[in-house]
């Protein structure tokens, strides 16, 4: 499709909706000026996970921008003829020799865009290791929420590079609100902000900056008075604790979290999925330090919690969410045969957004390299790329995947690792 058309068409659609451009934006993570440079073609969409979500924002089949109706999938209809044991029979990615998946997929653009990890670790400990909202001015809390919830959507997408910018003047203009209009609700989207950088600070290696950013975001969410603030804020603290090492205290501050919910409020589903949710966060945290026993019985406490959510699709989410911290933590525990059982059940479309799709299937090809099958780890890379490029480009486990793939005895059998790893900004 050539571009202008494609900016036609975006144009049509939207206006179809009855949205703005800057509406559109919001769905989308971009700002009115970017949305209005995609409409006139000044500046393609080319990412093919935004592609994808802007088709499925706009009610259009992926098709119109140039794209498969049915992207590649990893269906467990399909039929792998080499499989050695029952569970590469049923597991996620058994068929992916069968037919090629890396020749089916759309591959991204070679990269040509600065490394997202980079700029993340420089543009967020400028932010953090200075006095923020000294030199900006304030904004109205209305305004403040819709900025927000456009990084949230950014972060959803996995626009690493474009959130290395925003978070920054974020967090920076939340604290100069903070500072103007210190309410319960500016404090509320100020912690808010700093979970936000928390959780793309996962994505990277470095780990003194992501316990900085949690700790703030648990101050803030304390001045908040909102007890689903405060057990966000330190989910995200116990994440931290965990990457520094600190594996008893990141349960405890998990387990604290959990005390603290008002989880006797039956009309509040989303409160009792966040309770599944911190449960998960302590049995990870079990199974890297090697307590299988724990692991198992935080899960077992988050199925039990589960039970409590009142609304489908948070129950589904709580689920999901559960099923996929299962494959990492078993992943940990060197159980590569229950992970892959675990990421049989986990159905890659009901994921809800590209950031979670990625991390999902960047778990999976670390653990089909576990499991003795280098070439499929590779294929789940590829497909992760292929739903997700921004995580695969951005995360620190993806990037020493790519490294420890281009050493395996399979290599000749990878022809795309070569590019994949330009793209990730890995130097083989």
């Amino acid at each position: 499709m050539q571009q202008a058309d494609s900016g036609k068409l975006i144009r049509q659609a939207r206006r179809a909706k009855g949205w703005t451009q800057h509406e559109l934006g919001q769905r989308l993570g971009y700002t009115k000026t970017r949305v209005s440079r995609a409409e006139t073609g000044a500046q393609p969409i080319r990412d093919v996970a935004v592609l994808r979500q802007l088709a499925e924002v706009l009610g259009v089949a992926p098709s119109m921008f140039g794209l498969d109706d049915r992207p590649p999938t990893v269906g467990s209809n399909l039929h792998n003829r080499n499989s050695e044991d029952p569970v590469d029979r049923r597991a996620f990615l058994g068929a992916a020799s069968a037919f090629g998946v890396a020749a089916a997929f759309t591959r991204p653009a070679a990269a040509d865009e600065p490394d997202p990890a980079a700029l993340l670790e420089r543009r967020l400990s400028t932010c953090l290791f200075v006095s923020t909202g000294t030199n900006t001015a304030p904004m109205p809390t209305a305004d403040l929420r819709a900025r927000l919830e456009r990084a949230q959507a950014g972060y959803n997408a996995c626009r690493y590079v474009w959130l290395s910018d925003e978070l920054p003047r974020l967090i920076s203009t939340a604290e100069a609100s903070m500072a103007a209009t210190p309410t319960a609700e500016t404090a509320a989207l100020t912690s808010t902000s700093y979970q936000l950088a928390a959780h793309a600070l996962a994505k990277l290696l470095v780990s003194g900056l992501q316990p900085m950013a949690a700790d703030r975001a648990v101050h803030r969410a304390q001045q908040a008075d909102d007890p689903l603030v405060l057990a966000q804020a330190r989910r995200v603290l116990s994440t931290a604790a965990r990457r520094i090492g600190d594996y008893e205290q990141a349960e405890r501050v998990g387990i604290r979290a959990i005390e603290d919910l008002p989880l006797t409020r039956q009309d509040l589903p989303a409160t009792w999925r966040h309770a599944v949710e911190l449960w998960c966060v302590a049995g990870y945290a079990a199974a890297i330090r090697g307590d299988r026993d724990r692991s198992v019985e935080c899960y077992r406490e988050a199925a039990t919690v589960a039970t409590q959510v009142s609304d489908h699709h948070q129950l589904q989410q709580a689920r999901d969410y559960a099923l996929a911290h299962q494959i990492s933590s078993a992943y940990k525990l060197g159980d590569s045969a229950t992970a892959l059982e675990a990421a049989r059940q986990v159905r890659l479309d009901a994921l809800p957004t590209t950031e979670r799709k990625g991390r999902y299937l960047v778990d999976l090809a670390m653990v089909w390299q576990q499991h003795g099958h280098d070439d499929r780890a590779h294929r789940a890379l590829l497909l992760a790329e292929h739903h997700a490029p921004g995580e695969v480009h951005t995360r620190s486990s993806a990037r020493r995947l790519i490294s420890s793939l281009a050493a395996s005895p399979q290599r000749g059998g990878m022809p795309e690792l070569g590019g994949l790893a330009r793209r990730a900004h890995v130097i083989l």
